[in-house]
């Protein structure tokens, strides 16, 4: 597997390299056709919760939100790695009573709100943090949602083979053009089955997603329909996808929501650039999450995706200065890799 991935990031001290990020990344069109990669667009990894819009795409598919009289935000927080933030778990809760189910009934356990990392906050003394709090309840919500559709039960909606994650499994592997036979599965951070898969597949999925509100959507239009509402509601609350201080919603924020994207764990990313109608999805080697933004950013740089406005927005990610607990400037990281085209 190492020889699949590439020096990509270069992580100094002073004037003295200390550390090096290793990347592959894969740029594919909404035909399936490979447009630029960074090692091998052939690596298979875990997709994590880059996957969660399409996980949604049943639901959706189904009705949902209009069906449970809910709005765009809260399909927006079903594709979500939110913070914790008060919106997050109010429209968490939200889907919940919409649907009838409780916060005992999500299966994803609780942890310390993301919120609190990202903006560099305390976390109170006295604090119970339940499965609400999760980064991944709206997901975990638009499930339950699914399960109330097709009359199946709340209590078995992460088993791999049960109708939730049968329907789920059969939309990842229509969208990523992937053989359900032959899917391979592990269990996510959040208990959820994931998926392994091609780089190149996962970059192939999210340009689907973006051709679907692009001027070249795809053919079949039950799907287009359900994958465009699932990008308007990211696009138009990035807010609810991520959260304060994180690469997802300041790369919407930087581009006016021109492109979207969705972080996974363990240094995954993928973004969806509709007017293209291109995918890029991104893994990282050592599972840094601190080489997310700079690779991106480096990426659409070269790509020549980000006009001067974008990039002077972005700044912070072209050049990102490290700094000690005295927030003394002591290093800095930079691209080193070349995109190459195909």
């Amino acid at each position: 597997m190492a020889s699949a991935f590439v020096p990509t990031l270069e992580v100094t001290r002073g004037d003295v390299t200390e550390s090096i990020h290793w990347s592959a990344a894969a740029v594919v069109d909404h035909t399936g056709r490979l447009v630029a990669h960074i090692g091998s667009p052939d690596l298979e990894i875990y997709s994590r919760s880059s996957l969660k819009p399409f996980q949604a795409l049943p639901t959706v598919m189904r009705g949902f939100p209009d069906l449970f009289k809910l709005e765009k935000h809260h399909l927006a927080l079903t594709c979500a790695s939110h913070s914790g933030e008060d919106r997050h778990v109010q429209a968490a809760q939200e889907i919940l009573d919409a649907i009838g189910a409780t916060v005992d009934d999500l299966q994803c356990g609780g942890h310390v709100p993301l919120w609190y990392k990202y903006t560099d906050q305390a976390v109170p003394a006295v604090s119970e943090f339940t499965a609400i709090h999760n980064n991944c309840s709206g997901k975990h919500a638009g499930m339950l949602a699914l399960a109330k559709i097709l009359g199946a039960p709340f209590a078995t909606y992460l088993d791999a083979d049960s109708p939730v994650q049968t329907l789920i499994r059969a939309r990842v592997a229509a969208m990523l053009a992937l053989d359900e036979a032959h899917m391979q599965s592990g269990v996510d951070g959040c208990s959820v089955p994931n998926y392994i898969v091609p780089l190149q597949k996962l970059a192939y999925g999210f340009a689907r997603l973006a051709a679907s509100v692009g001027p070249k959507p795809p053919h079949d239009e039950e799907c287009n329909s359900s994958c465009a509402r699932i990008v308007t509601a990211m696009r138009d609350h990035p807010e609810m996808v991520s959260g304060e201080g994180r690469f997802d919603l300041d790369l919407a924020r930087g581009t006016n929501g021109r492109m979207f994207s969705k972080a996974g764990g363990e240094a995954v990313e993928c973004v969806g650039i509709p007017e293209k109608g291109w995918g890029i999805a991104v893994k990282i080697a050592d599972g840094g999450s601190r080489a997310i933004g700079p690779t991106v950013v480096g990426i659409l740089s070269q790509l020549g995706l980000l006009n001067p406005d974008e990039l002077d927005a972005l700044k912070s990610y072209v050049h990102p200065n490290l700094r000690n607990h005295r927030r003394i400037v002591i290093g800095t990281m930079r691209m080193v890799a070349q995109v190459e085209r195909v």
